[in-house]
């Protein structure tokens, strides 16, 4: 019993500083429907295959804040914590990080060939304990915009505006609004709660003979 008891204190020891540390968390927008679609064709609005992740959202650790914001002519600007957002599109990927630093030309958005080149963006993020607080993201690119720096609203917790001049989210060579949530890859690690939860089990497994055999 002695010898059990000590190795619980030390398991228990050993995992719980890893739950504690700070680790990327990772949210995933999963799009479940296309609740209103700009074009009246058959074909522009059709919900992907589910499940279907529109965009993800790496943060630093379960706790996070900050905001990204540019105008695409000055230089960005970032507060609060490093992240990083991608958006998957058919030619690429929109990806929003302090890393980006915008372009060497003012205009560089409206020349380029690239249908995935960002014109402008603004998002901002709060995470505690692991909760998604709130988000708003709104990015312009050359072919595809989430959010809505227009006056559309921006992209939220539970989804929002985005439009296509190819295909976003299922919807194509039009403006949608789209439903769903985000999820973290933290509910997705239980170990060390599993772990508790099983040594806690043979402690009361132990302590009940020990009362039944005295």
């Amino acid at each position: 019993m002695t010898k059990l008891l000590r190795l619980a204190i030390w398991v228990i020891g050993l995992i719980a500083p890893v739950a504690a540390y700070a680790t990327p968390v990772t949210w995933s927008f999963y799009e479940t429907g296309i609740t209103s679609c700009n074009s009246p064709a058959p074909f522009s609005c059709v919900l992907p295959r589910q499940p279907f992740v529109l965009a993800t959202l790496v943060l630093p650790g379960p706790t996070s804040a900050g905001t990204a914001i540019w105008d695409g002519v000055s230089p960005p600007v970032y507060t609060g914590d490093n992240f990083t957002l991608t958006v998957p599109v058919v030619h690429g990927a929109l990806t929003v990080s302090p890393a980006f630093t915008g372009y060497p030309v003012v205009g560089f958005c409206h020349e380029s060939v690239s249908p995935s080149t960002i014109c402008d963006f603004d998002i901002s993020w709060s995470e505690t304990a692991g909760d998604l607080i709130a988000v708003q993201i709104n990015i312009d690119a050359v072919n595809d915009d989430i959010g809505g720096l227009a006056g559309r609203g921006a992209f939220g917790l539970t989804g929002g505006p985005i439009a296509s001049d190819g295909t976003l989210g299922g919807c194509t060579f039009t403006q949608c609004i789209i439903a769903g949530f985000w999820q973290s890859d933290l509910t997705a690690v239980p170990e060390p709660m599993s772990a508790v939860l099983l040594i806690t089990g043979l402690l009361a497994t132990c302590l009940a003979r020990s009362r039944l055999s005295g």
